[in-house]
């Protein structure tokens, strides 16, 4: 028959097997929030990050993002409000649109509006000065003030030119998904949501009603590049007057973008960020234009998706006012 000491070490040795299970269920809980879900080549992919980063601890502004101790799932952060950018964001960058409207579209404008004899000698000014300043307008302002237009460049112009000549409905699907997904994140979630992008404003809100998703984005929380003048993404002064104007804090901002650079600059000041970025081998889009590729896995990048849209199953969190950080997708597979 046992001792009374022996069978206090077999309780003791049972009861540390007991208190070891809700450890084993978080490594596996947190193996599980390493998904994340995206559609990929028109299929629904996945890609899986280690389950051992998503287990450790993660710098954030005032602390660390850690799994939690009472059921394991990495919950992430406190979030409240989401910008997103407009072109190659909430449409495909592969529909072709972008090339269109800063291709055709703006060679017209430029013949047309600004003087130029030819279209090749407009291309080459515009190439110069978007590569410098990653937008059309701030790009014929600066040169208008270097003189190197033969017609000065009248700022409110090129937003009604482009939202009157760019051919939406030949390039760009309408996306009920994305459609539900605003609804959703406004009516539902309670998420502040914002529009930034570095084309001008007539042309910003013209996207946004041919998508379907205008009445989702107050007045004020739709932002183009007149708003933040003279600075423009991806300067941090243009993210800084956002999130002033808005009134919200960094930390508790998500942006979805396409642009590396913007993205970079949205990690140093704080703000999460979400990768716009479809796969499909060779740049396309303003990012082929401006030699700025996606990067899935640069340390800026916190979670990629195909599209916008597939937040909803990649990042359902979002719905709960929260963002787990972390989720950077490494490599993707078809389901």
């Amino acid at each position: 028959m046992p001792s009374l000491s022996d069978r206090r070490c077999t309780r003791l040795t049972r009861s540390r097997r007991t208190s070891l299970r809700p450890a084993l269920c978080s490594v596996a809980v947190s193996t599980l929030c390493a998904v994340v879900w995206s559609r990929v080549g028109g299929g629904l992919s996945v890609s899986f990050a280690g389950a051992a980063r998503h287990a450790s601890r993660r710098p954030v502004a005032g602390g660390f993002a850690t799994a939690s101790s009472s059921g394991g799932a990495l919950e992430g952060i406190e979030v409240d409000t989401i910008i997103f950018d407009i072109d190659d964001t909430l449409y495909p960058a592969s529909c072709g649109f972008s090339n269109h409207r800063m291709s055709d579209v703006t060679k017209r404008f430029m013949v047309e509006r600004l003087g130029f004899q030819s279209e090749a000698e407009a291309m080459a000014l515009w190439s110069e000065y978007i590569q410098r300043y990653h937008s059309s307008l701030k790009g014929f302002k600066v040169a208008t003030e270097e003189g190197r237009l033969p017609i000065p460049f009248r700022q409110e112009e090129l937003g009604t030119y482009w939202a009157d000549n760019c051919d939406f409905a030949k390039y760009i699907k309408k996306d009920t998904e994305l459609v539900d997904m605003m609804r959703s994140l406004q009516q539902e979630a309670k998420m502040k949501l914002v529009a930034f992008t570095n084309a001008p404003r007539a042309y910003a809100i013209r996207s946004l009603e041919y998508l379907g998703i205008r009445e989702y984005f107050a007045d004020d929380h739709v932002f183009a590049v007149e708003d933040v003048l003279p600075a423009c993404k991806p300067e941090r002064a243009a993210f800084e007057q956002v999130l002033r104007v808005v009134g919200v804090v960094p930390e508790r901002t998500v942006m979805f973008e396409d642009s590396m650079k913007n993205i970079r600059a949205c990690r140093e000041l704080g703000i999460h960020t979400v990768l716009i970025h479809e796969d499909k081998g060779d740049p396309t889009g303003e990012a082929k234009l401006l030699g700025d590729a996606a990067l899935p896995n640069d340390p800026s990048v916190d979670a990629t998706l195909a599209r916008a849209a597939d937040a909803r199953t990649a990042l359902p969190g979002l719905w709960r006012g929260r963002f787990a950080v972390g989720k950077r997708a490494l490599e993707t597979s078809k389901l």
